[in-house]
């Protein structure tokens, strides 16, 4: 049986009863780093040896990983903070369970990406996940643009030595007055929750460098889709000016179309 445990993403208070046990009654643990799950295994009060299962060594370790299960073993996966798979390994080694008929589970539990949802007072109804900026320039860039068009809100990850970059690019490429959060410690005892437009978030990013640490989650509200303008034709403007003075009709035709009051009319009297 393979687990996928879900772990705190700051304060280790967070880790549920569930989680527990099903470590301590794994024959083998699997953690992406595993100097960050030791501090986790001595606040459970559990011993069991942990080994590494990372991005550069996923293809051998899920191999190693399903023969110890298909000899019926206990396994579970843990990840840093928050639940497996989430921009961290695991995904491979879900769809190898699966051509296989290995049985797998997911045990739930905190989620930053959830948490800083929540906590962004954004919109939450409709929502996107594009895990980490990427480094290269060119795919950087299309990142960056598929943000502009995209109405949903936006929740990525960004490191704290590149935030203030990344910030200055969400800048350039989408309106400088879009609303984003900023959200870092979540959970902690610092936890800080910076909320604003791109602009002031930048601008106060610059004022406390200092307090830059850490790994941090970005949201940031959908484009919002312009209502579409009612076209007004000849047809109809003049079926309004047999029925009203041409000034009422212009100040009736701008309130429907958003059209300039004194154009509408210029273009009444022309007709």
């Amino acid at each position: 049986m393979l687990n996928l445990v879900s772990t705190p993403i700051g304060n280790l208070n967070d880790i549920s009863l569930r989680a527990i046990d099903v470590i301590k009654n794994s024959d083998y643990l699997y953690a992406e780093d595993t100097r960050n799950v030791k501090k986790l295994l001595n606040f459970i009060n559990v011993k069991i040896p942990c080994k590494s299962f990372h991005e550069h060594n996923e293809e051998k370790v899920t191999l190693d990983i399903v023969k110890q299960l298909n000899n019926g073993k206990m396994v579970s996966v843990v990840s840093d903070a928050g639940t497996p798979s989430i921009s961290d390994p695991g995904y491979r080694l879900i769809t190898k369970c699966i051509s296989e008929n290995i049985k797998y589970t997911l045990i739930p539990g905190p989620s930053s990406v959830i948490s800083a949802m929540v906590m962004s007072g954004l919109p939450s109804n409709r929502f996107a996940f594009y895990g980490f900026v990427p480094r290269k320039l060119s795919d950087k860039r299309e990142f960056f643009e598929n943000l502009d068009t995209e109405t949903k809100t936006s929740i990525f990850f960004e490191s704290s030595k590149r935030i203030l970059d990344t910030l200055k690019n969400i800048k350039d490429l989408l309106k400088p007055d879009r609303r984003i959060s900023v959200c870092k410690e979540m959970t902690k005892i610092h936890e800080n929750i910076t909320r604003g437009t791109v602009s002031e978030i930048i601008r106060f990013m610059e004022e406390n460098q200092s307090n830059i640490k850490g790994e941090m989650v970005i949201v940031i509200e959908g484009k919002i889709k312009k209502a579409a303008i009612p076209v007004i034709n000849s047809r109809i403007r003049k079926e309004f000016l047999a029925k009203l003075s041409a000034s009422d009709s212009a100040k009736l035709i701008s309130l429907i179309t958003g059209e300039n009051k004194r154009e509408v009319y210029k273009k009444l009297i022309q007709s």
